[in-house]
């Protein structure tokens, strides 16, 4: 069976990899993301549609290829592109630019709240109450 699931540009493939993917519940420390998909007998998502001969992926789609692609809206193999780049003398700045596809994402910034600091301040006093 496949399904499809639309990802938010950003940190919308977060949810997914995180929660959705594991029955909406955390992963346990040291759990891959990937047991999911061998522990409960579902195969791991693939890369499929037409822009994969574009970007020159298959096979299994990894969680650092979701964070690239749908995370900072790079090539989903960025990180070791990147590598590549500079070992033939290409700056950072200019290896990053060679795997952007297209512009970054737009972000809103909503600013210090009353409320969010309040969240903040209750989060770091429990995790100094109760070192975690």
């Amino acid at each position: 069976m496949m399904t499809v699931h639309i990802l938010s540009a950003g940190d919308g493939y977060a949810y997914y990899t995180n929660e959705v993917a594991t029955g909406d519940a955390r992963r346990e420390s040291g759990r891959e993301l990937g047991d999911y998909y061998t522990a409960d007998g579902n195969p791991p998502g693939v890369w499929v549609g037409g822009g994969v001969a574009a970007l020159g992926v298959s096979g299994v789609v990894t969680e650092e290829q979701m964070k690239a692609l749908y995370g900072e809206g790079l090539h989903p193999d960025a990180e070791a592109m990147i590598i590549a780049l500079q070992a033939q003398g290409k700056t950072a700045a200019e290896a990053h630019d060679a795997v952007k596809l297209g512009r970054a994402y737009y972000g809103y910034s909503t600013g210090g709240t009353d409320l969010s600091a309040k969240i903040e301040t209750g989060y770091g006093d429990f995790t100094r109450m109760n070192h975690r």
